[in-house]
């Protein structure tokens, strides 16, 4: 994502680019909580953001040279999908099934094929893409599959579904801190984090995102009525502060490596979609581990 840029003056077009921003957020955000609302909507959510990041990744791949294979992406992407979403159904470990199946599949499809030089590299960038995107944000569906009871919070005549609840919280932690390290580096952002992967970083804008991500995490505990402490959700918090940041570094490191800037430009404002989910898809499944070691 775009969080802990360097101080500068504002212009009209900072201005511009500002309100786009945020009119994508206003019409984003309810289609995201309907979509998490329910699991079926979940899961045809996480399949429609899986496949348009993984075509974003595999074009960025062929910027660089590279040859991976999209439909073969795709397919193992929803495999991993469908797998950690029908897991609960069955007894049988679906997740290592899409796995092996993913991994045979793919070679398999390089023998059939004539051309043959670049099929060792076309197939570890295709599986690997395939999973970074989709075994990452897989986790969101095991923080939606999450039933443990939610106490009496704020928002609890809305009903918010358990397991909503907590993607609801991950999401929220995650962004908060990137608009926090947004603003925060943006006006008193000098001391470059990582002057080669992210120019715009800063360490300023670091401690503004993790500041964000901890006052988020305790405000949501009160808020969808968490069943954890607030010390736990200030862990929480933290890990949101620096697992978000990484994700972003390990998108750039992907982009700096073809020279390219944005994963895409879908929505307005904000880049592509794999722009808006590389932070997320490092702190979904660090969150879930966590919160099933605090719950137990």
């Amino acid at each position: 994502m775009d969080g802990a840029n360097a101080a500068s003056a504002d212009s009209p077009s900072r201005a511009n680019t500002l309100a786009i921003r945020v009119a994508s957020v206003v019409v984003l955000l309810p289609l995201i909580i309907a979509g998490v609302w329910w699991p079926p909507t979940t899961a045809l959510l996480a399949g429609l953001v899986i496949a348009l990041a993984i075509s974003e990744l595999f074009a960025i791949f062929r910027q660089g040279g590279y040859q991976p294979r999209l439909i073969e992406g795709i397919a193992i992407g929803w495999l991993i999908c469908a797998a950690t979403f029908f897991q609960p159904l069955i007894t049988v470990d679906l997740v290592l099934v899409a796995l092996v199946v993913s991994i045979l599949g793919a070679l398999i499809a390089e023998i059939a094929r004539r051309d043959r030089q670049t099929s060792l590299l076309s197939w570890a960038l295709t599986f690997a893409g395939a999973y970074y995107v989709s075994g990452l944000l897989s986790s969101y569906l095991l923080l939606r599959q999450l039933e443990l009871p939610l106490q009496n919070g704020w928002l609890a005549f809305a009903n918010i579904p358990p397991g909503a609840a907590w993607v609801f919280f991950t999401l929220a932690i995650t962004w908060l801190q990137d608009t926090g390290a947004f603003f925060v580096g943006r006006a008193f952002g000098r001391t470059k984090m990582a002057p080669i992967l992210s120019p715009k970083k800063s360490w300023e804008g670091f401690a503004g995102g993790m500041v964000a991500a901890i006052a988020t995490a305790l405000f949501c505990v009160p808020l969808l009525g968490l069943p954890i402490t607030l010390l736990e959700a200030a862990i929480l918090g933290v890990i949101a502060g620096i697992f978000g940041p990484l994700g972003d570094l390990a998108e750039s490191l992907i982009k700096r490596q073809v020279g390219v800037k944005d994963s895409g430009y879908i929505i307005p404002g904000h880049g592509g979609i794999l722009d808006r989910i590389d932070s997320i898809l490092f702190t979904g499944p660090v969150v879930y581990y966590m919160i099933v070691l605090f719950t137990r």
